[in-house]
């Protein structure tokens, strides 16, 4: 009985919010529950406005909040943390805005590296500690920061732009491809561009990948890739932490 008023519930919580429902008996328990309603939805739309400023910004506030408000009702929180909530909205956006989508990608990987687990870098010197006729085989465990952001979108200039002006205008970002490293060093969040066989090569290692295999795919896309500055970066921005055979 409980498990089917909670869906009722549910089901009245997230209909669209001019619609009639039959759960609540006499029209000013009708009324209070329409305005209910309307805060929640409300509230949704602005932990997903919270989430991703850059790319409401992007699409501008009206076209942002019929998406996030149709996001909502299809996809409310599985979890009482609204600042874990959104990882499905990127793909929403999809049919509306391809380009906005992307930013929306890269806004919830930044979000999940500023709130990943602490744990501490792998540094050169413990790197030196193995054998080099060992280094092939090496496997890495990514720090649990880092991850590869492959996108069909140049929207990286603009997250930073964005960043450094809070009211500028937005042009609709080129549809280029962009690989885009999302780190959090001890300064702070780091979005570092890729290029193309970079990124093969480091999605590779963050994969468990051993090195041999990763330098494989890098230089698959890029025979000229110099695998020795790449594993640099990695060390000096702290995307690894930890190696072994």
């Amino acid at each position: 009985m409980l498990e089917a008023f909670q869906a009722q519930m549910r089901r009245a919580l997230l209909a669209p919010v001019g619609a009639d429902v039959d759960l609540a008996a006499g029209p000013v328990a009708a009324a209070r529950l329409k305005i209910y309603r309307a805060n929640v939805q409300q509230s949704l739309a602005e932990a997903l406005a919270a989430a991703f400023p850059v790319t409401l910004r992007l699409m501008g506030l009206p076209a942002f909040r019929a998406a996030a408000l149709d996001f909502a009702r299809g996809h409310p929180p599985d979890r009482p943390q609204l600042a874990a909530y959104g990882g499905g909205f990127p793909t929403a956006l999809l049919p509306l805005d391809a380009g906005a989508a992307d930013m929306a990608r890269l806004e919830w990987a930044v979000m999940e590296a500023y709130f990943a687990a602490d744990a501490p870098a792998l540094t050169a010197e413990r790197l030196a500690a193995f054998p080099p006729g060992d280094y092939a085989q090496l496997r890495f465990t990514p720090h649990p920061a880092a991850r590869i952001v492959w996108l069909s979108h140049a929207v990286l200039s603009l997250w930073r732009r964005a960043q450094e002006d809070e009211v500028a205008a937005l042009s609709p970002p080129d549809a280029e491809a962009e690989e885009v490293l999302v780190l959090r060093p001890a300064d702070g969040i780091a979005c570092i561009s890729l290029p193309p066989g970079a990124a093969a090569a480091i999605q590779s290692l963050l994969d468990s990948e051993p090195l041999a295999a990763a330098a494989a795919a890098g230089l698959a896309v890029d025979p000229g890739l110099d695998l020795q500055d790449m594993l640099h970066m990695l060390l000096a921005q702290g995307a690894l932490a930890g190696a072994a055979l």
